[in-house]
């Protein structure tokens, strides 16, 4: 049986599943975003490399509830899936190193050439100021270290996959307030 995020903490509810998992925090972060203060917390669920593809889109997603979750789920090599950052609940974290390819986008060429962000986020409940501005904040850094055009690299996660993610997400909101720091 293929167990979704969304199924398993339907069925567990988000304080059972950390609780559940063992989620542990590393102390010391790995990024390659320094200026932000990542919370380091690996996900099992990358392919090395990029296969040769050059990093030329942001693909920005919603979490199926709250950062927390996600760090544990994303943690769990049943889970299949992960993402290079997380924002949430006054947090960055980063799952994936950005060398490497995650697994976000439902497409395996968009996942090798792009670089997967996570909102705590979901039908009903759109982000909050902290996740709006850290995710602009990163995606500028972002744009900037790859030659990304916020107007036409800043996608949504539903142009990759048969999804309604990002959901309640401001997408103009933050490719704004990225062009608007370039």
């Amino acid at each position: 049986m293929h167990l979704t995020r969304r199924k398993f903490f339907g069925l567990t509810g988000a304080a059972t599943a950390v609780a559940a998992t063992g989620l542990v925090l590393p102390e010391i972060a790995h990024a390659d975003t320094k200026a932000l203060n990542p919370v380091w917390i690996e996900s099992p669920n990358f392919t090395a490399g990029r296969g040769g593809a050059a990093v030329d889109k942001i693909v920005i997603h919603h979490m199926a509830g709250t950062r927390a979750a996600t760090d544990s789920w994303f943690q769990q090599t049943e889970a299949q899936v992960s993402a290079h950052y997380g924002i949430g609940e006054g947090q960055l974290s980063q799952y994936v190193a950005e060398e490497n390819t995650a697994w976000h986008a439902g497409d395996s060429a968009a996942n090798r050439s792009s670089i997967g962000i996570e909102h705590s986020a979901d039908i009903g409940r759109p982000p909050d100021d902290y996740t709006y501005n850290t995710s602009i904040e990163l995606c500028t850094d972002l744009c900037r270290r790859y030659g990304i055009d916020p107007n036409t690299g800043i996608l949504p996660h539903k142009q990759f996959s048969s999804t309604d993610c990002p959901g309640e997400i401001n997408l103009q909101r933050i490719i704004d307030g990225v062009n608007a720091a370039l």
